[in-house]
């Protein structure tokens, strides 16, 4: 693990969640953001998941990554990589220490790019549902429909704030993971 000075991650700014629609440039904004995360954690292999990671498919425009590390260097992990400029979330009970999520901004082109950079156990089932809920959505025309349409319909119901959009989801995101098979009901949170 190696730490870096430059700190091309820019400060996080909390807004209103408002969904729009899918942005071509975010596969290019997040393989950079993998390119900075193996700099400094080369043995480690972050990925692209959330809706920014699916073709076509509409959100909050936050390039979410999953970054599987073995529990016993999450810690120094997240230090590391808060030397790019990541922060801790904003929201510290939203995800303890042994799972953080840290967030912040990559400029590309001329406007910021949200992040969120989720550190998660490596033997976690949460590895095995970011992938598979990304990787259904991309498979599934309906299931991306459907999902947009929730969040669309969220958003109009005026849940515009990140903790209570991301609750609003959290049912219709369980049911699916469910019939993928990648979550029992006495496994849920």
């Amino acid at each position: 693990m190696t730490l870096r000075s430059e700190r091309a991650i820019e400060q996080y700014e909390r807004v209103p969640v408002v969904v729009r629609g899918a942005d071509p440039a975010a596969p290019a904004v997040a393989r950079r953001l993998l390119d900075l995360i193996a700099g400094v954690v080369p043995d480690l292999h972050a990925e692209h998941v959330g809706s920014s990671a699916v073709p076509g498919l509409a959100g909050k425009g936050t390039i979410d990554l999953l970054l599987p590390t073995p529990p016993e260097r999450i810690r120094a992990v997240a230090e590391a990589l808060m030397g790019l400029g990541f922060q801790r979330q904003s929201i510290p009970q939203a995800f303890p220490p042994s799972r953080p999520m840290l967030q912040g901004a990559l400029r590309h082109g001329d406007r910021p790019y949200r992040v969120h950079l989720h550190i998660v156990p490596a033997s976690s089932r949460e590895v095995g549902e970011l992938r598979g809920f990304r990787d259904a959505l991309r498979a599934d025309a309906r299931l991306r429909r459907e999902y947009e349409n929730l969040k669309r319909d969220i958003v109009a119901r005026g849940l515009t704030d990140s903790v209570d959009f991301t609750e609003a989801k959290q049912t219709f995101i369980v049911t699916a993971l469910r019939r993928l098979g990648l979550r029992l009901p006495e496994t849920d949170r």
